[in-house]
């Protein structure tokens, strides 16, 4: 019993843990490269069924891109992607 019990505390404080380190996806929020190149401001949170982020909507040079939710990390100033620049063209 003493075991179960261990694990469950286990489990709790490690979805603790991750939530904590979620980054805050919302709309109007500045979103860079990870080499500090400013790409602009969220325009539009797309979400799953169950709520969570699952990519966002910036104006960049002029035409809407899409950038994976998981690219996301927080940073300084707002949110920091793992795209660069070029990659950004691609999309």
């Amino acid at each position: 019993m003493k075991y179960l019990f261990a694990l469950a505390a286990a489990l709790s404080f490690s979805a603790v843990a991750v939530a904590q380190d979620a980054p805050a996806i919302k709309a109007r929020t500045m979103v860079k490269t990870a080499d500090g190149v400013r790409i602009g401001f969220i325009d539009r949170v797309f979400q799953n069924a169950e709520g969570a982020p699952t990519s966002v909507q910036i104006i960049y040079k002029g035409r809407f891109v899409s950038i994976p939710a998981a690219t996301l990390s927080n940073g300084d100033k707002g949110l920091v992607t793992s795209l660069t620049a070029d990659d950004l063209k691609k999309l």
